[in-house]
């Protein structure tokens, strides 16, 4: 009996201290990096979904079911290193303010011509990509590095596809976040695949002991996964 209570305080005390660990093992910049694209991510899944509503252009569609998946995979960071999640349940609302101007301006621009609504596709693809390089360049930790990289192929596949888009209705896209350089270089690119196909590492690891998926991340079809109750609507 002894035995066993030995063995089961080692457990908890591992447990507490592997917790405790994962919370204070980044710095505030890299807690703030995850927080900020983990609310870009469901930016860009709201705006095309808004989108797709208003256009019933199958690309948007397309695009807004691969960030929810970009979503899950800062989802899985947010569960890995113990990060608040500022990401909220209701399409088209957001903590960070810059965040929910542009949501709300980049919806009424979309809202204009579906030319106007493929311009905003890019942009947000701009943003991501000039948000994650700056992240990327503080040398974060190795995991947060994977996962980035990951979404920033996702992006620049996404940029591709929307720019592609306007040029098979002669329109030509003009870069306003990146550089002319940047952007020409993604446009020369081809289609990018991330690890294993997908952007979420590890993603077995992230079941509780009941085989169910964390709470920042989830399954199932037209819904944003990323809390119990996302919702397109």
């Amino acid at each position: 009996m002894k035995a066993l209570f030995t063995i089961t305080l080692f457990f908890v005390a591992t447990t507490f201290f592997n917790t405790a660990t994962s919370a204070t093992h980044l710095s505030k910049a890299e807690k703030e990096g995850i927080q900020l694209m983990r609310e870009e991510e469901k930016l860009a899944h709201d705006v095309y979904v808004f989108l797709y509503k208003k256009w019933n252009l199958r690309i948007f569609n397309n695009i807004s079911n691969a960030e929810t998946r970009h979503f899950e995979a800062v989802g899985y960071l947010i569960e890995t290193y113990n990060v608040k999640d500022n990401a909220k349940e209701n399409a088209g609302d957001f903590k960070n303010k810059k965040l929910q101007e542009l949501y709300n301006s980049l919806t009424e621009k979309g809202s204009e011509s579906l030319n106007a609504a493929l311009e905003v596709g890019a942009l947000i693809e701009e943003v991501d990509i000039d948000d994650l390089q700056k992240l990327l360049a503080a040398h974060p930790d190795s995991v947060i590095i994977g996962v980035y990289q990951n979404l920033l192929r996702g992006s620049e596949n996404h940029l591709r596809a929307f720019t592609g888009q306007l040029e098979s209705r002669d329109a030509k896209y003009t870069p306003t976040v990146l550089s002319k350089t940047d952007y020409n270089r993604i446009l020369a690119g081809t289609h990018q695949k991330g690890d294993s196909g997908h952007c979420v590492l590890q993603q077995n690891n992230c079941r509780n002991k009941k085989n169910n998926r964390g709470r920042n991340r989830g399954s199932g079809h037209g819904r944003m996964c990323g809390q119990t109750r996302w919702s397109q609507n």
